[in-house]
């Protein structure tokens, strides 16, 4: 079942032929959201994950070749590697775990320079757990330019991906086009990337600030909504922890078209949402995405003007603000590795004028900037703005809440929450398997007349006799 896509394929059978029977409409309404899945590890801190990463290869070499192991292993090995590592176990003092941390990359190496000697069999160089190993080590030590093993500072908190190839504005000491801070510094990787424990290579570490903190996958759930019909769940995606929602899209409406279910409406949160997305559903498979889209930062601080208040002129390249002055031409620019448009109003336009301040928000006396969109997405961005303030676009977006109750059911009822298998693969055809489930409770409960009613209890029936008649009191 982990094998290609024979999961999905299940699911596609399931989905076809409730499609034919009419209870799956084709371009009918859908709606996505996604959850977190937490990986069937234990989670591990820095000093946790090179100790168990170097035992768990040496675990894996003893049962290839436990004689080429044995003349390998010392004494003080024996002592570190001969259980699992845990967190009690270890040193205490930040300096002294340092010095644990650094002892163990040393005998990592120390094994890797045994397995590429020339009497070593080639065969355990290609190991899984020994390439887990390898990639461990370069994610968490370095070589100083003296050839010494150094330990990974942690990632820097303030740091952004989008920025690393992007030079700075202002002078502040970094070399134009190194980014911030510099790519070079030798901090552990990205989350995306980072392996954080060896037991399931694959899982990743993420969170969400005030939410959820996790290591493991998400879960993407896509289920029809379409009016007297049952909402059966029609595709799902698993993914790394940290991708983000948006990233998912493309995929999930590339593999709904491919087997024409791609829908005419689809509906999702925020986090799937950007002028872009909404532009690339409607012009590459005809969906309308309806979701909304972030606001402007005046909008959610202050009352002011905001970008949707100030009227472009596409032709002429110019920008007139809600008091009649007219921009310069733009200029066309980068933000976050994106195009965009930037509008620099002079500063003897907006000096004198009495809105300034509720305009600029600064004291500085310095002229309004503002990044717009290119024109399809910023028209877009305009429209979705003024309309999902309107009681109309609220009644049509507020179908996508029962996603919610979705995820609710297969969390608390069916145990999606937890992985019950290691590795992408695996746990993607638990989620299938999930949501196979799912469509046939659902399809059991469904009533075609829509009048379903829940079983009466004991005291209802009770009821019910004294009300109809049908039982009468002993006098």
């Amino acid at each position: 079942m982990a094998e290609g896509d024979r999961a999905d394929r299940l699911l596609a059978v399931m989905v076809e032929r409730l499609a034919e029977a009419g209870l799956v409409k084709r371009r009918g309404r859908q709606r996505t959201d996604s959850t977190h899945v937490l990986a069937a590890v234990r989670c591990l801190d820095r000093t946790e994950l090179v100790g168990e990463t170097l035992r768990a290869a040496l675990e894996e070499l003893a049962a290839a070749d436990e004689e080429w192991v044995f003349a390998l292993v010392t004494d003080e090995w024996a002592r570190r590697y001969g259980r699992p590592v845990r967190y009690d176990r270890l040193p205490k003092e930040a300096k002294e775990r340092e010095e644990y941390a650094l002892t163990v990359g040393e005998d990592g190496m120390r094994l890797f320079q045994a397995l590429v000697a020339a009497d070593a069999p080639a065969r355990l160089r290609w190991l899984p757990q020994v390439e887990v190993l390898r990639q461990v080590w370069l994610q968490q030590y370095w070589y100083d330019e003296t050839g010494t093993l150094r330990w990974r500072g942690p990632k820097q908190t303030r740091d952004r991906l989008s920025r690393r190839t992007t030079g700075r504005r202002a002078a502040s000491g970094a070399a134009a086009g190194r980014g911030s801070p510099d790519p070079a510094s030798a901090t552990t990787p990205w989350s995306s990337v980072e392996i954080v424990t060896p037991h399931d290579p694959q899982a990743r570490f993420s969170h969400k600030p005030g939410k959820a903190e996790w290591v493991g996958y998400k879960d993407h759930q896509t289920e029809t909504c379409d009016e007297g019909l049952p909402n059966v769940i029609v595709h799902v995606a698993t993914t790394p922890a940290p991708e983000q929602d948006i990233d998912a899209l493309e995929r999930i409406h590339a593999d709904l078209a491919a087997r024409s279910l791609a829908p005419a409406e689809h509906l999702v949160d925020g986090g799937y949402i950007t002028p872009a997305t909404i532009h690339r559903a409607w012009t590459e498979h005809g969906i309308d995405l309806v979701g909304p889209v972030r606001l402007g930062p005046r909008t959610r601080a202050l009352p002011g003007f905001n970008k949707e208040d100030f009227r472009p002129n596409w032709h002429e390249k110019t920008l007139t603000c809600p008091n009649g002055a007219t921009s310069p031409p733009w200029k066309p620019t980068l933000a976050d590795g994106h195009e965009r448009l930037s509008v620099l109003f002079p500063r003897a336009v907006c000096r004198p004028c009495e809105d300034r301040l509720k305009c600029t928000g600064n004291t500085g006396g310095r002229g309004r900037h503002i990044l717009l969109l290119p024109q399809p997405l910023q028209e877009i961005q305009n429209r979705v703005r003024k309309e999902q303030n309107t009681r109309a676009w609220q009644d049509r977006y507020a179908m996508r809440a029962g996603c919610e109750a979705t995820v609710s059911e297969t969390v608390h009822a069916h145990g999606l929450r937890n992985c019950r298998y290691r590795g992408t693969a695996k746990t993607h055809v638990q989620h299938v398997l999930t949501a196979a489930g799912t469509n046939i409770i659902r399809l059991h409960q469904h009533q075609p007349d829509g009048n379903r009613t829940n079983p009466a209890t004991h005291f209802t029936r009770l009821c019910r006799q004294l009300r109809d008649g049908t039982r009468t009191r002993d006098t």
